[in-house]
């Protein structure tokens, strides 16, 4: 391999939704962690960087001079690798990033073309099985199909054709240096063939106004108990979803995407003017939303006419992230790395034959202190007695140089164990034994059919245990090149663990067959792309797109993933899902009990302190306000025995209120950022820039580990 190679990074980039036409792009430094090259610098990582300077934001450029929520769009760069001498990570070769006028091998880039092609499949994708997740898939089986009325049958081209939202291929490079997702720009669809943008006149765009007469689109300030949609109209706005966003290169040669617009559209089965229905959080049909996902690909071009394809990378598009600095216990990055160490020989001296090298030392700053840390950081978005907040503190302020034994875990006996099989150094016990153990989160669907509580992936729990060992280093030697820390920072800053499906992807990040193989020079994480024959299309009426990727099942999950295969997967709309994941019983296993855990704190916030109400002169914080407040957000207000229910308050009690009101959520950030006229301290993170407004109930005490619903209305929500 001593040819150099060229590589897309992050090999996943995540874009989310806003209803601005600006955007700030995705954070390039991991929640909650120290930035990069910045030592000195009090604000930690995870939060968006400005488009025009590339620093990480203020907390007045959340929104734009109209209040509206910017976008947030993904970065993508090209970087060569040289001097390897076999696949490893990190690796150990030469990293450099490739920019225009960049010198590589002695030629001169004078251009990098890209191409991406985003779609959107959830209305024609099957049902979310909280109760066997990937399990539904074995032995060529599926799911519940969604929308059984538009047929039955989900090969039909005709089917794929009305519900599959299908914006096209488009190309940019530094002469067409931007191009956009839309309904409009037919002339715009195009796709590369080495280095030639080739035109494709007849590209089946689809949207969801081109096959239903009578769409159902949610305006800010309808009435949810009346009408409020109206049939097909001529203007944009009545046709509700009509772009998954726009993309474009900076000066340097940089592909910058940003998505949709947090839209959700429905469609009625008749021509009477009732708005369609809301039933749950995840399966909801006759509905649209602009989320989308699709491949990036790229092609370097030299001065003197050569030119060099790029191993490409995916984007997601997906809900906007509303506390950026808050670090996940178990993230996307944890689940993408427990899958390459254990089961594609990522590093085989960590894992090697089916078992952890009992051998290997972890490093504290690199594989413990993260988790440490993200546990420090749930006490800013979630409901926790004072005595929580001072145990959460505690884990966070645990150093390297600290006796495991004398911590306040006590080695390991607050963790949460995985189910470890034969591949663990350490014995097996109950998940479920003893109280309380972390995370005080709940599990998501898994090969045995259901993890009823969230625990550390099998990985993270055996760094864990050599270091309550005290079989561990201080610092890792081999550290990651700037692209393989953009992979990393990218998927650590967005949840893992609770796959129900989750917020920004789902479980098939587990999945083995949805990968490129990353020994032949691609690197780790890197989605496979199922090749489009663009060149056969001529006919702009039929679909393009088929069902796509389907894991578990031999026959097609090798051949790689279409546009809009690594959302459909996700919750329809996904506001209904984000509005409902707060507070739960214990799912998917039932136990009849009122015993509440978290969903996604880091992710989708419970409670905050609010920065108005904070007195910076006061040592200690203001009462929380939960993070979706106001009208509608506390089930039967006028009867005092409900309003205070943990598990009823603190989301909409009308799923619909969550289309219309999501842009008006209050963002978390640390104090060094927000900048309304007052110095906070480095120590805080409080919420700016909610628009939610209206008198709250006072919050009702939060009960010891673990929470109690109370009152026996837990399982009234939908």
């Amino acid at each position: 391999m001593s040819k150099t190679i060229f590589r897309v990074h992050p090999a996943i980039g995540i874009a989310r939704v806003g209803n601005s036409e600006e955007y700030y792009l995705a954070p390039e430094s991991i929640a909650a962690l120290p930035q990069p090259g910045k030592p000195e610098d009090k604000t930690t990582g995870g939060l968006p960087l400005d488009p025009d300077t590339g620093e990480v934001i203020k907390s007045s450029q959340l929104r734009d001079q109209q209040g509206a929520f910017k976008r947030q769009a993904a970065r993508f760069r090209v970087f060569a690798y040289s001097d390897l001498d076999k696949p490893s990570y990190p690796e150990q070769g030469a990293e450099q990033e490739v920019t225009i006028g960049s010198q590589i091998q002695g030629k001169t880039v004078i251009n990098i073309k890209w191409c991406v092609h985003l779609a959107n499949k959830k209305s024609a994708w099957f049902v979310n099985d909280d109760d066997h997740g990937v399990v539904a898939y074995e032995n060529g089986n599926f799911p519940v199909l969604r929308n059984l009325p538009e047929g039955l049958d989900p090969y039909n081209e005709s089917r794929l054709r009305r519900l599959v939202i299908d914006a096209g291929p488009r190309v940019v490079d530094q002469n067409n240096d931007l191009a956009q997702f839309d309904s409009k720009s037919h002339t715009q669809a195009a796709y590369l063939k080495g280095t030639e943008t080739v035109s494709v006149a007849d590209y089946p765009f689809s949207f969801p106004y081109m096959h239903f007469d009578h769409l159902d689109i949610p305006k800010k300030g309808e009435d949810t108990k009346r009408c409020t949609g109206k049939p097909l109209q001529k203007s944009r706005e009545a046709r509700g979803i009509t772009s998954l966003g726009n993309m474009l290169t900076d000066s340097c040669g940089r592909l910058i995407v940003a998505g949709g617009y947090g839209k959700a559209v429905g469609w009625r089965l008749d021509n009477k003017d009732n708005p369609v229905p809301i039933d749950g959080p995840v399966n909801n049909d006759q509905w649209f939303d602009d989320t989308s996902d699709g491949p990036v690909t790229a092609v370097i071009e030299f001065e003197d006419g050569s030119c060099e394809e790029v191993f490409g990378g995916w984007v997601v598009v997906t809900d906007p992230s509303y506390a950026p600095q808050t670090l996940n216990v178990v993230s996307l990055f944890d689940e993408a790395y427990d899958t390459f160490v254990r089961k594609l020989n990522l590093q085989p001296d960590v894992f090697c034959n089916g078992r952890f090298n009992p051998e290997y030392k972890p490093a504290f700053d690199d594989h413990i202190r993260p988790i440490f840390k993200a546990t420090g950081q749930q006490l800013w978005n979630a409901y926790l007695p004072e005595i929580a907040i001072q145990a959460h503190k505690s884990v966070d302020e645990i150093t390297a140089s600290d006796d495991p034994d004398t911590t306040i875990l006590a080695g390991l006996a607050y963790i949460r164990q995985p189910n470890p099989g034969t591949e663990a150094t350490w014995r097996s016990q109950s998940i479920d034994e003893g109280a309380p153990l972390m995370p005080l989160s709940l599990g998501d669907s898994s090969e045995a059919g259901g993890k009823p509580f969230l625990t550390p992936t099998v990985t993270q729990y055996q760094f864990l245990h050599s270091w309550s060992n005290h079989n561990y280093v201080d610092s890792n030697a081999q550290k990651l090149g700037e692209g393989e820390y953009l992979d990393r920072a990218t998927l650590q800053n967005c949840l893992g663990g609770r796959f129900s499906p989750g917020i920004d992807m789902t479980w098939i990040i587990r999945e083995t067959a949805m990968y490129q193989d990353w020994q032949t020079g691609a690197g780790p994480f890197r989605i496979k792309h199922k090749p489009l024959n663009y060149a056969a299309i001529n006919n702009a009426n039929t679909a393009f797109l088929g069902l796509g990727w389907i894991p578990r099942h031999e026959d097609v999950e090798h051949l790689g993933l279409e546009p809009g295969d690594a959302t459909k997967f996700m919750a329809l709309p996904w506001h209904a899902d984000y509005n409902s994941c707060a507070i739960h019983q214990t799912s998917p296993n039932d136990l009849n009990s009122e015993t509440l855990y978290w969903s996604w704190p880091a992710q989708r916030p419970v409670t905050v302190y609010v920065a108005h109400d904070y007195d910076i002169n006061a040592k200690d914080l203001p009462a929380q306000r939960y993070s979706v407040r106001g009208k509608g957000t506390y089930p039967l207000e006028n009867t005092p025995t409900d309003k205070h229910d943990l598990a009823n308050a603190g989301r909409f009690w009308e799923y619909r209120e969550m289309l219309t009101k999501w842009d008006d959520i209050g963002v978390v950030v640390q104090g060094t950022v927000i900048d309304d006229g007052r110095e906070y301290s480095e120590h805080v993170y409080l919420e700016v820039e909610s628009m939610l407004h209206g008198d709250e109930p006072e919050l009702a005490a939060p009960m010891p580990w673990p929470l109690l619903g109370g009152s026996g209305t837990a399982t009234r929500k939908k």
